[in-house]
């Protein structure tokens, strides 16, 4: 099948086909067996896969996987970097630029809700924030632990603590800091009238599904090949590197329990089961922000369906697909 001719000027004027889905659901394979089939390049919207060496932990495309598809903002900063969705949303769309500079197609593929929606052109601009005064929170924060930042952040903005988990340390400090060097909240932020931009037009977003026990399943497959593939040994690499606890990718599940049974704080088995629960409860989140989500339109992904077969199954869904 041959691909479709893109329009010209910025991405908001050219139709978009965003490929998403929860953690564990096979993203990366089907989007390769789209891309292959349309000659498209493929714009990652992974927000751990966008940080360097963390290739095991993050299920990275493999060297193979890259080859068969070009992939763009994979490996773009390094773990200590904090780095944001609207970050994202320009990269992405330099990206998108360039793609169609060259009249190739592009295909967006992950499951990043706040990349997707920087990409797809409704995420609000947030204040930046002098690295100075970053650094200077940052080192408030730290010796607090993550359930008291989020109790204080429960205080001062009650919506943003509802809307980000007890757990996600990342996104309570930004929460914080947007707060501790504005005086605004973040909620405020997201609800000024003037910063909400509409869908880019023809954007099409096609959502991977499967049933939860087979996805769960999965996901608990899928970090019990990671530990057999060598995350000790890339979390151990990245200490080496100079990347410990305080690097905001090293927070993430599976290298922050990697990191606690390198230091003898875990049991092997208890690693893999936190970083199975945690796994879990991220595609649970993701599921959450999804469902709130208009326009997604999903396709089933039975059990030992061949990524080529959701392919298929993709094409026939949608015969008017925009490339």
């Amino acid at each position: 099948m041959t691909s479709r001719p893109m329009e010209s000027g910025a991405p908001a004027d050219r139709p978009i086909t965003i490929l998403l889905g929860p953690t564990g659901v096979g993203k990366t394979a089907v989007g390769i067996e789209l891309a292959r089939r349309f000659g498209a390049e493929i714009i990652s919207a992974d927000s751990r896969q966008i940080y360097r060496y963390m290739n095991i932990g993050t299920a990275t495309p493999t060297s193979d996987e890259r080859a068969a598809a070009t992939h763009h903002l994979i490996d773009v900063v390094d773990p200590d970097v904090r780095f944001s969705a609207g970050e994202y949303g320009r990269l992405a769309r330099e990206a998108f630029h360039e793609i169609a500079a060259r009249d190739v197609p592009a295909l967006v593929v992950g499951g990043a809700g706040l990349y997707i929606k920087a990409l797809d052109g409704g995420l609000f601009d947030a204040p930046e924030i002098p690295p100075a005064v970053r650094r200077r929170l940052a080192n408030e924060y730290r010796s607090a632990s993550t359930a008291a930042l989020h109790g204080r952040l429960g205080a001062i903005d009650p919506a943003s603590a509802a809307r980000i988990h007890v757990n996600d340390r990342q996104r309570i400090e930004r929460a914080l800091e947007v707060h501790d060097a504005t005086g605004a909240t973040l909620t405020s932020w997201f609800e000024k009238p003037d910063q909400s931009r509409s869908r880019s037009r023809g954007t099409r977003l096609i959502g991977l599904h499967r049933d939860r026990v087979a996805l769960y399943g999965r996901i608990d497959a899928r970090v019990e090949k990671m530990i057999e593939s060598g995350l000790e040994s890339e979390v151990r690499a990245l200490l080496d590197r100079g990347y410990g606890p305080e690097a905001h990718a090293m927070s993430t599940f599976g290298y922050a329990e990697t990191l606690r049974y390198i230091r003898g704080e875990l049991e092997l088995k208890d690693a893999v089961s936190v970083i199975q629960q945690r796994s879990r409860q991220y595609a649970k989140r993701q599921l959450t922000w999804f469902r709130q989500t208009r326009g997604i339109e999903w396709v089933t992904v039975d059990e030992g369906e061949e990524p080529a077969d959701t392919c298929e199954k993709i094409i026939r869904s949608f015969p008017d697909l925009l490339f």
